[in-house]
């Protein structure tokens, strides 16, 4: 083998293994203590009042502290500021450990300019439920709670999970 050959097989060996580093920092970086995370599209971009968006934490490994965090993906086709959202958390036997009713700013009030994450018409809010204890069996449910019945421009709802550092 010539040396030029040599020289291109460790550069691409540096470089599958540079790659492979910066995979493996990128996952564990992003993760930020990530326990769960789920999000549920709404049909239409539209939240119906009737329409109750459940998740069912059936074997998550902690009963020890955590921040529980709603996601709400919207766009610009939503006509309010905020958004009243009602949010329960049940146990497996279906007491209700929380009842909240939460108002969510998606728009700021005087500007009319979105807030949260994200760019164009697209944005996403997060707003940390109330409590830190996560049961390892338990569901959390939200409800839509405007006046309206049928809210456009509300994309999906989520629901991330990440362990307290």
């Amino acid at each position: 083998m010539e040396k030029t050959e040599i020289s291109l097989m460790k550069n691409n060996n540096i470089f599958a293994i540079a790659l492979l580093a910066f995979i493996l920092w990128a996952s564990v970086a992003c993760n930020n203590g990530r326990i769960y995370e789920s999000y549920q599209d709404l049909e239409e971009y539209e939240w119906v009042v009737t329409d109750t968006i459940s998740f069912q934490m059936d074997s998550l490994e902690t009963n020890l502290g955590a921040r529980s965090i709603l996601s709400v993906r919207y766009d610009d086709k939503y006509e309010y500021n905020n958004l009243y959202v009602r949010y329960f958390l049940k146990d497996s036997s279906r007491k209700i450990l929380s009842d909240t009713l939460l108002n969510i700013q998606l728009f700021d009030s005087k500007t009319g300019k979105p807030l949260g994450q994200g760019y164009g018409n697209r944005r996403i809010m997060y707003d940390t439920l109330p409590g830190n204890i996560v049961p390892a069996k338990s569901t959390y449910h939200f409800v839509q709670y405007m006046r309206k019945d049928t809210l456009s421009g509300i994309e999906s709802v989520g629901l991330k999970i990440n362990a307290n550092n």
